[in-house]
């Protein structure tokens, strides 16, 4: 047989081994009645085994002992890798490849906007997370909002990824600022090419991108409806910020300040210089409430995660600015649970799964706020706390509604005069929330809150996990610099009896985090995703497949996930979706139907999802220090090593 005609042959059996599930599995693999494949071999998610011990993800393990990364474009992973090859560390490469990675992702995670980042540092030997959610406006009051109502114009939050990327770079790193900044710069003038995901994002968005006509220039270069894949994008004006940034780090070096303080220029030519003056002008006349004191007075910090222990793993995640508190009340309650006992993915298990999740997000979104303004309340993170909710849990019936919160000062399952309902009594109208914009269609506002993700390991044992967010297509830029402020303040509630509810100065609980994971004392996993209020949800799959399953990351990444919508979506009091779980169509037929028979109202996301989540991933192998980086086939991740 000729070698193309050998590889097309190959290529043949395993798309027909991996699709058909009337197929036996391949000889070498009927042994296999235990392990890895024996889990996931219902669910169709490999493609050619090889023999017991070796099956096959829809990507290559990418592996390394000196540096590993992964994110959600390839041109980001290339320039954090560079740096990795360079001689620079995992900060040096995630904070060039952060910057790079919002340059590809204007329309969803662009400059500017959140930036969520939790590290391990090996020098430091601590895991530490940089706030990454900006400040609202001084002038963003409960009352200004119940009277005028959240808008794209309404919405913009005072950045936080350059704060982040800098201070990253300043305490961790060995760059300049300028040095970090050289592949934006290059992305930003000399363009990128048009990719899928980006051209569908801008053709969905197209009504609201043309209500700013700066944004219509800058998505529309060749005209409306004219952009074809490929095509050259380039932002000249956001490569002019660049260069005003580079040039005020220079200036100061150049007076004889340190490298520390060349970065605080740069970081100050963005939030005290002109950037910032553009933007008091620009809110000022469209009627908006942001102000240059806003943009000037920004500070964020490095705190202490929160974090907690689940079967020998300590995982890390932010506090009440993000999602991360939500992880942490679910592993509390999964550690309950003798998880393999149900099996993997059978009906016992994704009820189990679901209806932590909808406790969790019910006491979230009572309790979970700004802790500079809402501070948990006593017990709530704690395991005793964790054991009272799981007694409202049926077995054999799905919550029909979120369930009520609970009372962790007091240790009730169910706070008094806690709501019994989150569901729009019938025939009663409501606004339009973002993400869940009808229970016919619980995804309809997704792409106006996504988000990328990026994760870096190196050598030295450091870990980097940033989650990046806040797209500029229904939002406006600023004219002359390429960069906008995104609607992350759309993330606040507007009842005043919620943690999360609007008020001048406070970051609201967006829908990132990046996960960090320690075992024994040593950095084992970074993760992150986008995927608005299925991040956690989606994280917590893929690290159960890891340390409950025994996956390796891609594998983990590869299997087929499920996601509750039995919540009102982060910035919402109401539940849109009562009871709605949506699952991917690789888990069997009878598996949804048992979980119909429960209660749950199943819904389809198809064989493959992207608003399933698409993780990066980085991964240390305990036993023989071998790094692994690995992304999500559902979206265009890339990753790297050596």
């Amino acid at each position: 047989m000729k070698p193309f005609a050998r590889v097309i042959a190959v290529a043949a059996l395993a798309l027909v081994a991996a699709c058909s599930p009337g197929m036996d599995v391949p000889e070498e693999s009927a042994a296999a009645e235990e392990g890895v494949f024996a889990t996931i071999a219902p669910f169709r998610s490999h493609g050619a085994v090889h023999d017991a011990d070796n099956v096959e993800a829809m990507r290559p393990r990418i592996m390394g002992t000196h540096g590993v990364i992964s994110s959600g474009h390839y041109l980001a992973t290339q320039a954090g890798y560079d740096v990795l090859r360079a001689g620079g560390n995992a900060f040096d490469a995630g904070v060039t490849a952060g910057m790079a990675l919002k340059a590809l992702k204007m329309d969803y995670a662009g400059w500017t906007g959140v930036a969520p980042l939790i590290i391990y540092s090996a020098a430091e030997d601590r895991v530490i997370t940089r706030v990454g959610a900006g400040t609202s406006p001084a002038l963003a009051t409960l009352d200004y909002f119940l009277e005028h109502g959240k808008s794209p114009i309404n919405n913009a939050l005072i950045p936080a990824d350059v704060d982040v990327w800098l201070a990253a770079l300043d305490r961790f790193g060995t760059l300049s600022f300028g040095e970090a900044a050289q592949p934006t710069l290059r992305i930003a003038e000399e363009g990128y090419h048009l990719y899928k995901m980006q051209k569908w994002m801008t053709e969905d968005q197209t009504e609201e991108i043309l209500a700013f006509p700066y944004n219509r220039d800058f998505w529309f270069p060749n005209g409306v409806g004219e952009q074809r894949l490929g095509d050259l994008m380039v932002n000249a004006d956001l490569g002019r910020l660049i260069r005003y940034m580079m040039e005020a780090e220079q200036q100061a070096l150049a007076a004889g300040r340190s490298r520390s303080e060349g970065i605080r220029a740069a970081r100050d030519a963005f939030y005290r210089g002109d950037p910032a003056r553009d933007v008091d002008r620009f809110f000022r006349e469209h009627d908006g409430i942001v102000r240059y004191e806003d943009m000037a007075g920004y500070e964020s910090r490095w705190e202490e995660p929160l974090a907690t222990g689940f079967n020998g793993y300590d995982v890390h995640a932010g506090d009440g600015w993000s999602q991360g508190p939500r992880i942490i009340l679910m592993l509390n309650m999964l550690e309950n649970y003798d998880l393999r006992a149900l099996g993997y993915n059978t009906p016992e298990y994704i009820h189990l799964v679901s209806q932590v999740v909808n406790l969790a997000m019910a006491d979230a979104h009572k309790y979970v706020g700004d802790p500079d303004f809402a501070p948990a309340p006593e017990g709530l993170y704690g395991k005793a706390y964790a054991r009272e909710r799981i007694g409202l849990i049926d077995e054999n019936r799905a919550f029909p509604d979120m369930p009520p919160w609970g009372d962790p000062v007091r240790m009730a399952a169910v706070a008094e005069g806690a709501p019994a309902s989150f569901v729009v009594p019938e025939g009663q109208p409501v606004a339009a929330a973002p993400e869940h914009r009808g229970s016919d269609d619980a995804d309809a506002g997704a792409p106006s809150f996504d988000t990328s993700s990026l994760n870096v390991m190196d050598g030295e044992g450091n870990v980097f996990s940033l989650t990046e967010s806040d797209g500029h297509t229904f939002t406006p830029m600023i004219p002359g610099w390429g960069f906008g402020l995104g609607n992350r303040m759309g993330q606040f509630n507007l009842d005043p009896d919620l943690a999360n509810v609007m008020a001048p100065g406070k970051r609201p609980r967006n829908t990132n985090s990046p996960l960090l994971v320690v075992k024994d004392g040593e950095p084992f996993m970074g993760l992150s995703t986008p995927g608005g209020d299925q991040q956690m949800q989606c994280l917590l799959q893929v690290f159960l497949n890891v340390v409950v399953w025994g996956m390796s990351p891609e594998q983990a990444l590869d299997q087929p996930r499920f996601g509750s919508y039995n919540f009102p979506a982060t910035g919402s009091e109401v539940n849109r979706n009562p009871a709605v779980l949506y699952m991917e169509d690789r888990i069997p037929a009878e598996t949804a139907e048992a979980l119909r028979a429960m209660g749950h109202d199943v819904r389809s996301w198809g064989l493959w999802n992207w608003r399933a989540g698409a993780p990066t991933v980085t991964w240390r192998d305990p036993e023989t220090g071998v790094m692994t980086a690995a992304g999500d086939v559902r979206r265009e991740t890339a990753s790297l090593g050596f």
